[in-house]
């Protein structure tokens, strides 16, 4: 009795959902490629200020910011409003079939 109960134990916290967390410098790594692929595609030198990841990151927000810099227009002069979210400790929420990602995530830019 006492092999089943640890055996079910076992598989259900096994099978728990845990937050993806990206760490410092892996965040730092995947912000500065997509930087860097955007700045080459525009032929624009990396705007500064640069988003620094402080700590470990949540993957989605993580995710999202670097998609929104490489989906970005050209003239590359700042970074989208999605690369705030690396600063939430909480990831983002699903994103309504309705939003379009660009107006919302990639067009905004942070001053």
């Amino acid at each position: 009795m006492g092999r089943i109960f640890c055996s079910i134990l076992l598989f259900v916290c096994g099978n728990c959902v845990r937050q993806d967390l990206i760490s410092q410098g892996d965040s730092n790594s995947q912000i500065y490629a997509a930087a860097e692929y955007l700045a080459r595609k525009c032929g624009s030198p990396i705007p500064t200020p640069f988003p620094v990841a402080i700590g470990d990151i949540q993957k989605r927000n993580l995710d999202l910011c670097t998609i929104a810099i490489t989906k970005s227009d050209c003239p590359f002069v700042s970074y989208p409003i999605a690369c705030l979210l690396i600063y939430v400790d909480q990831p983002a929420g699903n994103i309504p079939w309705y939003t379009n990602f660009k107006d919302f995530y990639v067009t905004p830019k942070v001053p």
